[in-house]
């Protein structure tokens, strides 16, 4: 009796672990048919930084608006979306409460000086060229891991109009 309740037992948890499994992998299938992803780029940080950020392009190619509601990763205790924004003349960074929507047939660009995934409480050193799990959370979608690149700030290639990465403070100003 004791051998069949345990047999049975068994067969339970393989069903129910493969239809967990076959789930994710629906979810994955899911979120890759309605977006595609350009390149994931993470700012690389020096020994001991706690914070980096993660750039990278977000095109919804499905036939229905989304919204990306979190960003999950092992190298980092908090991952939060961000808006750089301008107000009178000071920079601002804030979270975003409500995600980012992406709307069907859309595009968005998380870049310096714009949306972007702040990660907080670094676990790891990001060094140049090292790889790195994030996975982004789609309202609708759901989950999508992807790699990203740990890259010098000079390297990202992201870019928001209007922003300078460098600052010149060598320029000669002219009097009047």
């Amino acid at each position: 009796m004791i051998g069949t309740i345990c047999n049975q037992i068994i067969k339970f948890s393989c069903l129910a672990l493969t239809l967990v499994i076959f789930d994710g992998l629906r979810g994955e299938a899911q979120a890759s048919d309605t977006f595609s992803f350009s390149e994931m780029q993470i700012r690389a940080t020096a020994s001991g930084m706690q914070s980096s950020a993660v750039y990278l392009e977000i095109a919804n190619i499905g036939p229905v608006d989304d919204r990306l509601i979190a960003v999950t990763t092992a190298i980092a205790q908090r991952a939060e979306i961000h808006l750089m924004e301008m107000v009178g003349s000071v920079m601002r960074m804030r979270v975003s409460e409500s995600g980012l929507a992406i709307d069907a047939g859309d595009s968005v660009t998380l870049a310096p000086g714009g949306w972007h995934i702040m990660l907080m409480g670094l676990t790891t050193d990001l060094a140049v060229g090292s790889k790195h799990a994030v996975t982004l959370v789609f309202e609708k979608a759901g989950h999508v891991t992807l790699i990203a690149t740990a890259k010098l700030p000079s390297e990202i290639k992201m870019t928001m109009p209007g922003y300078t990465a460098s600052h010149d403070h060598n320029t000669s100003k002219s009097s009047q």
